[in-house]
């Protein structure tokens, strides 16, 4: 069995909106296969950082396999990616009926407050959120940002473009 055939058989790549942003790719989990954990219950989302990587994974989820196994090949892989502040990244969907994707990178010296928690920051340097709308997206962005106060100094960068694509 393949991953790509079934667990991973639907899935979206979202382009990185800045040069210095990953790449996300949203695997939809079947519904007999979803749970609680998964970001709206029915996603998985995985970072890739460079164009090698997005070929390692699709050479993983088409590896013929005897049993399913989570696409968490990229998970542990510490990240290669440098953040100098806590950076907050909008993925817009790439097609309808996706989530839109609030990714945050975390720097270094931040990320080790979470070493307690293998589990709190995928690659050791991200945490994301799906939601059903922009509106959504952009609330939680604001509720994030407040819990900083006077410490939050907020730049928007615009993004690259409305690129999207599909694995």
């Amino acid at each position: 069995m393949r991953l790509s055939d079934d667990l991973a058989a639907s899935r979206r790549l979202y382009a990185a909106p800045m040069i210095f942003a990953p790449t996300v790719m949203v695997i939809d989990i079947p519904p007999h296969q979803a749970r609680s954990g998964l970001a709206l219950d029915r996603y998985y989302i995985v970072m890739i950082e460079t164009d090698d990587e997005l070929a390692e994974f699709e050479a993983f989820l088409a590896e013929d396999r005897a049993f399913a196994r989570p696409p968490d090949l990229l998970d542990r892989r510490p990240s290669c990616r440098e953040a100098g502040a806590i950076s907050f990244f909008e993925f817009a969907p790439p097609a309808s009926d996706w989530p839109w994707i609030l990714l945050s990178h975390w720097p270094r010296h931040l990320a080790r407050m979470f070493a307690a928690d293998p589990e709190a920051l995928a690659r050791g340097a991200y945490t994301m959120e799906a939601f059903h709308s922009r509106d959504a997206l952009r609330g939680a962005l604001r509720a994030h940002v407040a819990l900083f106060g006077d410490l939050a100094e907020i730049r928007t960068i615009p993004p690259l473009s409305d690129m999207a694509g599909r694995a």
